[in-house]
């Protein structure tokens, strides 16, 4: 045999190993498993035949809704930066946007008296 004949059976050799591996990876990640079928005694003499069975995978529950957002009362200007100062502040944003939309309509004349009004809350750590 010569080389140049070599070359290219090993060459489809290994592009079929390749394929089968590929084929049973496939088949693992589907869950599809072969299934053997129980020998009855008069054939038992005889090899057994394996039947593949296709098994479905197991139905994952559909995933729960995020957790409703509470709205925001109508938005008003400024809301936004009020929110961002007390996130720049270091409080967490689920916390400042409590603080900013707990304040009242006095409190919220100017974005400054804003502000410090949603940072005492934010600093008392409640939302009264």
């Amino acid at each position: 045999m010569q080389l140049s004949n070599v070359l290219p059976t090993l060459l489809g050799a290994a592009l079929v190993a390749i394929g089968v591996l590929a084929a049973a990876l496939a088949d693992r990640i589907r869950g599809v498993r072969p299934a053997r079928e129980p020998v009855p005694a008069s054939r038992a003499a005889r090899a057994p035949r394996a039947a593949i069975e296709v098994v479905e995978p197991e139905p994952t529950p559909a995933p729960k809704p995020e957790r409703a957002i509470r709205e925001k009362p109508k938005a008003q200007d400024g809301a936004e930066d009020v929110i961002a100062a007390l996130v720049g502040a270091g409080y967490k944003k689920p916390i400042a946007t409590e603080a900013t939309w707990a304040c009242s309509q006095a409190e919220r004349a100017t974005i400054e008296d804003w502000t410090r009004a949603a940072l005492r809350r934010c600093a008392r750590g409640g939302m009264s």
